[in-house]
């Protein structure tokens, strides 16, 4: 006697894998004398998707006659859903990306203005307690490149 897995999709395996593995079980049950009507594959096929594809499972068991629906049509139905959600993600991806870097720009554009604040400040208290060989804002040459950099960021 042979040995069956179970399969349930996971939300990384593809329509086409889990199409795959589908026909393959149900090929050798096939072999082992049991058969099945197309509405049960079909609804075979729909109770093991994940439970991220509920909607569509529900959509496709309300609007398509279960008995007419072919496998193909299913296949082709499920793949379809399955391009458009991964095009959704990658765009939410995109955004969600986009949105951090324009923070990140926020953010460094907030240091390099405390940096400006903390360094005028010195540059006007060291001008009036300091009188060596500093520059006349009271920093040296090398204060000033440090800040320089900053704004380079």
């Amino acid at each position: 006697m042979r040995k069956f897995e179970l399969f349930e999709m996971g939300d990384r395996e593809t329509v086409m894998d889990m199409y795959t593995h589908f026909t393959h079980v149900t090929n050798e049950l096939k072999s082992l004398g049991k058969s099945f009507t197309t509405e049960e594959l079909v609804r075979k096929i729909l109770r093991f998707l994940p439970h991220s594809w509920e909607t569509k499972v529900t959509a496709i068991q309300e609007a398509k006659d279960m008995k007419k629906i072919t496998l193909d049509e299913l296949i082709g139905n499920l793949q379809t859903y399955e391009l458009r959600k991964n095009s959704q993600q990658k765009e939410e991806i995109k955004k969600v990306m986009e949105d951090d870097s324009s923070n990140l720009d926020v953010e460094k554009m907030a240091m390099i203005t405390r940096k400006f604040k903390k360094f005028f400040k010195k540059a006007k208290e060291n001008s009036k307690t300091s009188t060596n060989s500093r520059t006349v804002t009271g920093h040296s040459s090398q204060d000033i490149s440090n800040v320089v950099n900053l704004t380079t960021l």
